[in-house]
């Protein structure tokens, strides 16, 4: 069988880049790792997640990109399972011996009836559980269902910083500086930053929006709500003066200018978001 039409990898080494790091990053899981060629024993990638008691679990991920494998060929998979349970990996990061838990054979392609059978059955008497096996058509979906969760998400972080900034342009920020140029009073309102201190918490669009200009923007938004403290506390008019002066011609200028960058960055990236499957 042929692969799926959405794979247009050219290679394993592209397959693994392309598709299964991203996905496995996308699906949760931490510290991947590529072994690929180095001392692997079976074990392509390396990846991990914390449990519901808070222990690390590892496990050890075989690569192959071919659009078939055999009854024959799938003995390979055998072995490498084998090896990757057999030999533990040093821990790039700490130099520890560690042990995997489960072993994940991959390809992009299909496996034959006979050949997943003969898989499983030599290889659960002694591994139980622990050992899978996702095909092409398994990738597809998982990859799909990883990018609309990660639209979502990300939809519902963006859409909320979208709104922030709006409201703060629409409605704060021209009504703080209405009042405060006419001298009148202090005003009561202040820029909501709620949205703003969520995103820098957990970037969301890292690399493709300025995370700069936001935490400029989230910098500016709270140096003028102190400011407009400081207003209702000053004691002199002149006192009073520069600290309107500062909010009217050095934070006012500069809020304007990120509000417009950070909207129109965060609307095309939103409109960027794609699948992880090349279609």
């Amino acid at each position: 069988m042929a692969f799926p039409s959405e794979f247009r990898y050219t290679n394993e080494d592209d397959f693994t880049e392309r598709l299964l790091i991203p996905l496995l990053q996308q699906l949760g899981f931490s510290l991947v790792f590529n072994y690929h060629g180095a001392s692997e024993f079976g074990k392509d990638l390396i990846f991990a997640e914390i449990d519901r008691f808070g222990h690390i679990r590892y496990h050890g991920l075989q690569a192959k990109y071919e659009s078939s494998i055999s009854l024959n060929e799938v003995e390979r998979l055998i072995s490498d399972c084998l090896q990757a349970f057999a030999n533990p990996f040093t821990h790039p990061q700490t130099g520890t011996k560690e042990q995997i838990s489960t072993f994940y054979a991959v390809t992009g392609g299909s496996i034959g009836d006979q050949a997943l059978n003969h898989y499983f059955n030599s290889l659960r008497p002694k591994f139980s559980g622990n050992v899978r096996l996702l095909q092409g058509k398994d990738l597809v979906s998982l990859a799909r269902w990883a990018s609309v969760t990660r639209v979502n998400s990300v939809g519902e972080i963006i859409s909320g910083l979208l709104i922030e900034l709006r409201f703060n342009r629409e409605t704060l920020h021209a009504h703080i500086c209405e009042t405060l140029e006419k001298r009148s009073h202090v005003p009561l309102e202040r820029f909501r930053l709620n949205a703003t201190s969520a995103y820098l918490s957990k970037p969301a669009l890292a690399g493709t929006v300025n995370n700069d200009d936001i935490s400029n923007y989230w910098s500016l938004c709270s140096n003028c709500n102190s400011i407009l403290d400081a207003l209702t506390m000053a004691r002199t008019e002149t006192n009073r003066d520069e600290l309107t002066t500062t909010i009217l011609t050095r934070v006012r200028p500069n809020v304007d200018i990120l509000t417009s960058r950070i909207e129109a960055a965060l609307s095309s990236s939103l409109a960027s978001l794609a699948p992880l499957v090349p279609m």
